[in-house]
């Protein structure tokens, strides 16, 4: 799924899906035993996880609606937001049964932001892109209710991840990323 997300981002420019659509589905992948199911925002679970994955937590807090979020800083100098959403309770009572992932990127260079949103919200269907006041979003919401496993949340933020790399390269053609 990751290959072929990442080839609609880098290979075809957003392009469109006529040369994915030739691409054979990947196989069923073997159960593996992951432990306890993630079912909310777990602020020590995603802990690990960054970590894991070579990210640190720049920062962490509550927004002015009262729900947690951190500040992720990824190898290559991009960031990222991960909140709770769907946030219940007050305090050490809430209960945040989503997560957003989230970036914003200010418009630079000679790329056309609003063609570029519109084809990748065409083809990329992991996460969508928008306008946010004079800046662009990309998010990625992932849905906690029911559990997730560790391995599931750490693919998707992965592939968010993969997406973003991908976008900032198409985004900002003469940046280092």
């Amino acid at each position: 799924m990751k290959r072929i997300l990442l080839a609609l981002v880098l290979g075809l420019g957003f392009g469109g899906l006529s040369a994915c659509a030739t691409a054979p589905p990947a196989g069923p992948k073997a159960m593996v035993a992951t432990g306890d199911l993630i079912d909310r925002y777990d602020a020590e679970a995603i802990h690990s996880i960054l970590s894991e994955m070579q990210m640190t937590v720049a920062d962490e807090s509550v927004n002015s609606a009262g729900k947690p979020f951190m500040m992720v800083d990824m190898p290559g100098g991009a960031s990222l937001r991960i909140m709770g959403e769907s946030c219940e309770g007050k305090g050490k009572d809430q209960v945040c049964a989503g997560i957003q992932l989230s970036t914003q990127f200010a418009p630079t260079g000679d790329v056309d932001f609003d063609k570029a949103m519109a084809t990748a919200n065409r083809t990329l269907r992991p996460a969508k892109l928008f306008w946010a006041g004079d800046t662009l979003a990309y998010e990625r919401y992932l849905i906690m209710d029911g559990g997730v496993s560790r391995a599931n949340l750490m693919e998707n933020i992965s592939v968010y991840v993969e997406i973003l790399q991908g976008l900032m390269s198409q985004l900002f053609k003469d940046a280092d990323n």
